[in-house]
Order: structure tokens, then C-alpha cells, then sequence
């Protein structure tokens, strides 16, 4: 719709540095970074976006970054916050502002197509409607036994039997301006008129409840219909999928990385990786801002002082993307020095064997030992005199974003498509779940590995070649995964693999479930393929070069 004003809101207060200050992010680098892709796909997609903010957030976003909004208005500076911990007051109040049709867009909300049209023309806009489990409920029970003021649709939603939903506000607006403008007012006076309270509660949780859930009741009290981008209903804690930038853009257009994506290092590296993609100046910008300002180099490797500029930047990128591309056997140079320097990975590691306390099931010494073997193993991994070149890495860092579309975007296709294996990959066995456990630390956002827990057993341990950190990453891998890789010593096409892999099963499966075992086939090799182990083959010939 032409007539809709595309919205976004950033205020923070001077006591904060956006250099240090994560903001609820993994890193500030990542911060800043998603600022820079959600506002840049917006002007993309509708050549026009604006910002409310207040100096500090304007210093950063249009001073500092250069980012292209339309209209930069200073509103916030008049905004008075009674507790820092509302950080969804100053959305409400840009809400309060707004006289004409409008969409609020997130700061962590990257679009890679436009909004259905029918959505933009709603009288009220959200991302989907929520159903409250222990998240909402547990916050609710808080508010009911501890303020005095509730606004009237509240606390009849409140006094039903039936949990309470809400709107997800990643996305919020509409036609309505009266509804919104009466919804604002009605949120600060929630506030206000429970300012003695609010210490007695969970602030952070509360927020959900005066922007998400009083719209949601406003808006049934009133029998007005909110339109919303995803039509099914969602429990507060099962968003799946919102944080998958390796499926944009050939089967997403639309993601949000709220609560725990945030703090998720794989979700944020991938973030980076697509504004990276997409927008190499403002990526490089970021990198030299914090280079400049901070001591922190450790998502982007530890040769900036190579990169005098911008182009110096993109001709290194293109000599990686050729050096990855070409395959060579001079992309392989010597170890990094592991035995010289102990990795962090593994004192973190040690760290939380620490806290180990063992059971029935096994022994401290046994883990103590295993990790003594693990940790020679990896060791030795790293000095065999196989690591990649940093142009060979970066050139497949640069590439492997788009290996999951190049080979799952069109499913007909899928099992034609040729694969192989990684050449610069190790793999390490161990009796204790040693990535896993790294994992269960690193990996905020995935709900397997915060219910891993260390037990005997066999293990296998991926270890990738990477830029950043310690130089590698650890990945657990199961032992069909490990099955695949070993099928993997020349490129094959996906049905050939998947043929091979019938043996490694029951005929009972084979005559009444294949589609089941094809299904979870496919799965492990889209992890197999996220986690850089596999690669798609376009051209064989410069795969044997």
C-alpha cells in the first residue's frame, strides 16, 4: 500500500555504549548489525523507512552507520522512562505519535519479499496471535497478585478461564489510528498507575503484557479483526524457524530473531554472514567501527589492518571467492600453532568438566580421561598440516550461505542434485558428547541441546576450519551423519547417496517406511550442509582440479 508509513524505533540513554553494551544480543557487533539489514531490506522493498530515536540512537544509526532513512525523527528525547528495563515504551510511544497508517518494524525483523498487500491494508497488523504458557502465566499470576490498576479489557481477559493470548509486535500498525492511539494511552496509564509495583515483579516479562497482550484484549473488547502475517495461532515458547537465514530467500521471506535467537552465536553468525552478503559496505563499516573502538575482533578474523579500505575489502573478498572456487591445492597451508597455544574451546570445556558431578552411570575419571584424549586428538587435528588457507576459508564463508538454496530451493530437483564433501573437514571419536556439551552452552536458541546431558556412549566430533575464535568450530555430528561423510570421498549425486544408505537398514523399513527414512535422510544432510561439511557441486571438473 502506498499510503503506509514504514516505521522504526530506537532510544537508548547516553549511561549506554553501543560499542560494549550487547543490547540482549550474543555481541554488540551483532547489534548493530542487525540494524543495518532490517533497515536496509526495508528500503529496499518500499524505498522508504523512518526512524524515531532520540540523539543517541541517531548519533549511532545515522551518524555513525549511514543508515537511509527517510525521516529521522527526534521524538524520544522528550520520552521520560520510569525503569530502562520497559524497553517497550518507546515502541508504544512511537505508536502514540503516528496520525496516519503505519507498520512498526522490529529492529531484529529482516523482510527478503514485501508483505502480502491484503495484511498491509488491515486495520490492525501483527505477526501472529500467541497462546501463553508458563512464559505469559507465571508473569500474569504476578501482575494480578501485585498491581492495583488493570484496564478494563485486561482484567476481563484476565478473569477467563482459557490462557491468555497476545499479538507477537515484531510487526504492528494498521488503519485504526484511533485504536492506536486510545491502545498507547491505555499502556502508559497501565504503567503509570503501577509505578509503586513495578520492583515487586518480572520487568522484562511485563513488557509483552502492556504492548502485546492489551492490544490483543483492546482489539477482542472491541470486535475489531487484527490482521496477521502468519495466520496460525503459536504458544509463546514453540516459535520455530523465525531465525533460519540460510532459507531465505528461496523458502522464507520474513524472520525475527525475539528472545532467545538473540543470544543464539550460530543465529547471529548467519545474520552477520547475510548482511555480509548483501551489503559488504555497511558490513565492512560495522568491522572498522568496532576495530576502531574496541579491542573486540572475534566474529571477523585478525588481519583488518590489512583492509585500508573498502575496496582493499571487497578485491580480498573476491580473491577468497576465487581461491574457495578453484579449489586448489595450494589453498592448504601450514597448522595454526595448537600445540603452542590451547585452545579457548577447550579451557571453556574444562571449565564445565569442573562442575561435573558424576552418577551410576559413569565416573569423573572417565570423563576426565576421555577429555584428555579428545583434547590430544583435536590437537593433533590442527597441526596436521591441512589447514586451509584464511582466502580458501573466507571464500567458502562467502559461498556456503547459499548451499542449502542452491540444493533444497526446488524440491523436484533435490535428489539430482550432485554434493561433496568438504575436503578440509575432520572427524574425531570420542565416548563423551564433548560438541554437544559446547553446544549446549553456545547454541541459546535450539532446544535439543538445553536438554543435552552428558552420558557414556559413541560420539562424533566435527571440526571445521573457521576465521574467527580459536581458528575452528566443533560440531556434533550422530553416526549416520558420520555414515554420509564417509560415503562422500568423490562428489555424488544426492539419489546415488540415499541408495547407498538403504543398507544401513532394516528391509522393514525399506517396504513400509521409506518415506520416513528419506525424510530423515534429508534432514541430517541439511545439517550436513549448514555445518559446512558438505557443499553442493556445480561444476566437476574444478572440483578435481
Amino acid at each position: 500500500m502506498e499510503n503506509i508509513n514504514f516505521i522504526q524505533t530506537l532510544s537508548f540513554n547516553q549511561s549506554k555504549n553501543p560499542y560494549i553494551d550487547s543490547f540482549g544480543w550474543a555481541a554488540p557487533e551483532y547489534h548493530l548489525m542487525s540494524w543495518a539489514l532490517s533497515s536496509l531490506q526495508l528500503k529496499k522493498l518500499y524505498g522508504k523507512v523512518d526512524l524515531y530515536c532520540n540523539n543517541e540512537a541517531a548519533n549511532l544509526l545515522i551518524e555513525e552507520l549511514g543508515l537511509p532513512y527517510n525521516q529521522v525523527y527526534l521524538s524520544h528525547n522528550e520520552l521520560v522512562m520510569p525503569d530502562e528495563r520497559l524497553w517497550a515504551l518507546p515502541k508504544i510511544f512511537t505508536y502514540s505519535l503516528q496520525t496516519k497508517p503505519f507498520i512498526h518494524i522490529d529492529g531484529d525483523v529482516f523482510l527478503f519479499g514485501k508483505l502480502p498487500i491484503n495484511l498491509l491494508a488491515g486495520d490492525l497488523i501483527c505477526q501472529n496471535v500467541e497462546e501463553a504458557t508458563n512464559y505469559y502465566l507465571e508473569t500474569q499470576k504476578e501482575l494480578m497478585d501485585n498491581f492495583s490498576y488493570f484496564p478494563r479489557c485486561v482484567d476481563a481477559d484476565f478473569k477467563r478461564d482459557l490462557p491468555i493470548k497476545a499479538v507477537n509486535a515484531g510487526i504492528l500498525g494498521g488503519y485504526n489510528i484511533d485504536f492506536i492511539q486510545e491502545y498507547a494511552a491505555l499502556a502508559f496509564k497501565y504503567i503509570n498507575n503501577n509505578i509503586s509495583h513495578l520492583n515487586s515483579i518480572n520487568l522484562d516479562r511485563f513488557n509483552v503484557f502492556f504492548e502485546q497482550h492489551l492490544f490483543y484484549s483492546l482489539a477482542k473488547e472491541k470486535g475489531i479483526n487484527i490482521e496477521a502475517l502468519i495466520n496460525a495461532t503459536i504458544k509463546d515458547n514453540q516459535y520455530l524457524y523465525l531465525g533460519n537465514f540460510h532459507e531465505t530467500p528461496c523458502k522464507r521471506n520474513y524472520l525475527h530473531l525475539l528472545g532467545h535467537y538473540k543470544k543464539d552465536e550460530y543465529t547471529c553468525r548467519s545474520m552477520a554472514s547475510k548482511l555480509r552478503e548483501l551489503y559488504p559496505g555497511y558490513y565492512y563499516k560495522i568491522i572498522t567501527l568496532f576495530s576502531n573502538k574496541t579491542e573486540n575482533n572475534f566474529y571477523f578474523f585478525k588481519y583488518e589492518e590489512k583492509f585500508s579500505s573498502l575496496d582493499s575489502y571487497l578485491r580480498f573478498s573476491e580473491e577468497s571467492k576465487a581461491a574457495f572456487n578453484s579449489n586448489a591445492a595450494n589453498a592448504f597451508i601450514n597448522n595454526i600453532g595448537a600445540n603452542d597455544v590451547h585452545p579457548q574451546t577447550l579451557n571453556f570445556l574444562q571449565l564445565l568438566i569442573n562442575d561435573i558431578e558424576a552418577n551410576d552411570l559413569y565416573t569423573k575419571k572417565q570423563i576426565v580421561d576421555d577429555f584428555e584424549e579428545f583434547s590430544k586428538s583435536l590437537l593433533t587435528v590442527l597441526n596436521n598440516n591441512k589447514r586451509p588457507s584464511n582466502e580458501y576459508i573466507y571464500g567458502r564463508d562467502l559461498d556456503s550461505p547459499d548451499w542449502y538454496c542452491k540444493i533444497f530451493a526446488t524440491e523436484a530437483e533435490v535428489m539430482g542434485k550432485l554434493i561433496a564433501k568438504c575436503d578440509e573437514i575432520d572427524i574425531i571419536t570420542s565416548k563423551f558428547d564433548w560438541a554437544g556439551l559446547n553446544n549446549k552452552h553456545t547454541r541459546i536458541a535450539v532446544r535439543y541441546y538445553g536438554e543435552l546431558e552428558l552420558a557414556p556412549g559413541e560420539f562424533y566430533t566435527l571440526v571445521v576450519p573457521e576465521i574467527y575464535g580459536d581458528g575452528f568450530s566443533i560440531q556434533d555430528i550422530d553416526e549416520m551423519e558420520n555414515i554420509i561423510l564417509a560415503h562422500l570421498q568423490a562428489p555424488i549425486s544426492i539419489a546415488d547417496l540415499f541408495a547407498l544408505m538403504l543398507e544401513y537398514v532394516e528391509e522393514d523399513i525399506i517396504q513400509n517406511h521409506l518415506d520416513e527414512y528419506k525424510a530423515l535422510f534429508l534432514e541430517m544432510l541439511k545439517q550436513l550442509i549448514l555445518k559446512k561439511a558438505i557443499k553442493p557441486v556445480t561444476n566437476i571438473k574444478s572440483h578435481f582440479v
